[in-house]
């Protein structure tokens, strides 16, 4: 009697919250990215969590897919605040956390995007794009 092999079951997985099927259940975070339409060498991947953390996984790293799967990419966004630089996968923050990040406190400076006209307010969530450019300055003070 000749042995058969088992028919390969599909994997369903998101990237994305996009839909992809496949019967290769182990595949690297670069090719996955590559199947997402994203250049491994700008985006990461990560798995998202049951609890929604999201988990970095290394571009040449195997991932045994199962079926239900949730990844999503991102790119790390490149700033700087006063001229020194920064990186983060959180593109968007607040104006406190940003001066925070600078090492100032947000009661005694503001945060401006370079070229913009005013200063945020300190609970201004701001949407950060890779090459921006921050600068602070201190309260100034009212007179008497």
């Amino acid at each position: 009697m000749t042995p058969t092999t088992p028919k390969p079951t599909k994997i369903r997985f998101d990237i994305d919250e996009k839909h992809y099927d496949t019967i290769d259940e182990d595949q690297t975070a670069a090719a996955l990215l590559r199947l997402a339409g994203r250049d491994p060498k700008i985006f990461d991947l990560f798995i998202v969590r049951k609890n929604g953390v999201e988990e970095k996984v290394k571009d040449g790293q195997i991932l045994n897919l199962t079926d239900g799967m949730r990844l999503r990419t991102r790119q790390e966004v490149r700033f700087t605040i006063d001229g020194e630089p920064f990186r983060s996968y959180d593109e968007d923050q607040t104006a406190a956390d940003l001066l925070r990040l600078a090492g100032v406190s947000p009661a005694d400076y503001d945060l401006a995007r370079v070229g913009a006209p005013a200063a945020f307010s300190d609970a201004e969530l701001i949407t950060i794009a890779d090459g921006d450019e921050f600068v602070t300055a201190k309260h100034v003070g009212g007179v008497a």
